[in-house]
């Protein structure tokens, strides 16, 4: 179980005693009394609308998110908190209003996914909710606010408790699979309301999808390829299911097998923007079809040019293909429709460094760590551009820097060595070359660096 299961206070291990006696909605509701306490002792110079959200002062949280969102439009966290407010009002049709405006600007946003699935769920629409968590478990991360995780598991315990002629196995079984993220012991409960969802004819197809995801968790890997045949017997166009048994086919190296089921679900939904990140990503990384890569990814732009994640596609395997200009073009394509994606603005001060525009480049990572100050590549490629210009030390500055925010590339960290090097710090390069050759004994600029720098060292050493 996670660790946000076990908080340490009195009403912390009563929320726990309830989760564990199968009281979610209890537990959720003493859950959010300790948050709102722990919220209290924010310092108020830290402090913003999702902070008074977790007070419990909704109509406070609403004033600052909307004060928020005044000052930062394209901020999409204070119209979380505004959908969040909704959501405990019980006004689920601004929630899931508010929900969408988030969803407009970033797709698939995991948060918002989830509080549309309450929404859906609590309005006896089950069918809707399915969906919004389906879109949001199909990615291996998960929700950042609490809060949201605290809704899931309210709405849980509200299902569970209705009767069983209404009672939406399906969606339950969905439920489930997404607290199993944090506790495992939710597989066999998700698996169980499949099985009586696929009994009752609930969306049966989705409902074998679900007992595929449990049983391969639990290593029935051949169980679990025949739960995702048995969906795709039921609905051809389950693209989870075809998903599902391609990365089945993936890992017993069934690289034909792996395509023709990734292909049928592209085939099947061209423009569900994760279906085609997936198909890209098994022709640009494993099969090597550029020309395919690109013709599908012209095709969505050519269809849509509003299509953002079209454009980064299309303009990733120019790039592949040497056509820098166009790569460059495509990507600032990306960025004009998507502004406040960080990873855009690294590809375009790449794109800029191979086509030996220095200074551009250099303003692309900036904006790209202006964005993110976390991000380790764009100092990377803030540092290569300066060792260019043999700016030695602006250069070590920004790849420790990388170095700090844990890019640990084994190309990035010899690059960190090189610099130590030229900047006269033979004891630190010898360090840092140690700690490459201990990852990579077999890396051979790290190993020429070091005979170099040890072979310097010794003519100093045999002299004393």
């Amino acid at each position: 179980m996670a660790g946000r299961f076990f908080v340490p206070s009195v009403v912390g291990a009563q929320a726990l005693a309830h989760y564990v006696v199968g009281d979610y909605r209890g537990a959720a509701r003493l859950y959010r009394r300790d948050l709102a306490q722990r919220a209290a002792t924010v310092p108020a110079d830290q402090a913003w609308s999702w902070t008074t959200l977790m007070q419990g002062d909704l109509d406070r949280a609403a004033t600052e998110a909307r004060a928020e969102s005044q000052r930062a439009p394209d901020e999409a966290e204070p119209v979380l908190t505004l959908a969040e407010v909704a959501l405990a009002k019980n006004d689920l049709s601004a929630a899931i209003d508010l929900a969408e405006r988030v969803l407009r600007t970033r797709r698939d946003d995991y948060d918002a996914l989830l509080v549309t699935a309450v929404a859906r769920g609590r309005q006896g629409r089950p069918d809707s909710a399915i969906d919004a968590l389906k879109r949001a478990l199909r990615y291996d991360h998960a929700e950042r606010r609490i809060t949201v995780f605290l809704s899931i598991l309210e709405l849980t315990g509200e299902l569970q408790s209705s009767p069983a002629s209404v009672r939406p196995d399906c969606l339950l079984a969905h439920l489930h699979r997404y607290l199993s993220i944090y506790d495992p012991s939710h597989a066999g409960v998700a698996a169980r309301y499949a099985e009586r969802a696929i009994a009752s004819g609930d969306r049966a197809d989705d409902a074998f999808v679900t007992l595929g995801l449990t049983r391969t968790k639990r290593g029935y890997r051949r169980a679990a390829l025949e739960a995702y045949e048995r969906a795709v017997e039921i609905n051809p166009r389950n693209t989870a299911a075809l998903l599902g048994a391609a990365r089945y086919r993936a890992d017993r190296g069934e690289t034909l097998e792996e395509y023709r089921l990734t292909k049928a679900a592209f085939d099947v939904a061209p423009k569900d923007a994760f279906v085609a990140a997936t198909f890209h990503g098994l022709l640009m990384q494993k099969i090597g079809d550029y020309r395919q890569a690109r013709t599908m990814a012209e095709t969505a732009v050519g269809a849509d040019a509003g299509d953002a994640e079209g454009w980064w596609r299309l303009a990733s395997v120019m790039s592949h293909l040497g056509d820098h200009n166009g790569a460059l073009k495509a990507y600032q394509h990306a960025a004009a429709l998507t502004p406040r994606v960080p990873e855009l603005q690294t590809s375009i001060g790449h794109e800029l460094v191979k086509l030996d525009r220095s200074t551009d480049a250099a303003a692309a990572y900036r904006r790209a760590i202006a964005l993110n100050p976390l991000g380790p590549e764009p100092h990377y490629g803030l540092g290569r551009v300066y060792g260019k210009d043999r700016r030695w030390a602006d250069a070590l500055r920004e790849y420790e820097a990388g170095y700090a925010l844990g890019g640990r590339d084994i190309e990035d960290v010899v690059g960190r060595c090189e610099l130590y090097w030229e900047t006269g710090d033979a004891g630190r390069a010898d360090a840092c070359l140690v700690e490459v050759l201990t990852r990579d004994p077999d890396n051979q600029r790290g190993q020429a660096l070091l005979e170099h720098v040890r072979a310097a060292a010794r003519p100093a050493s045999a002299s004393r």
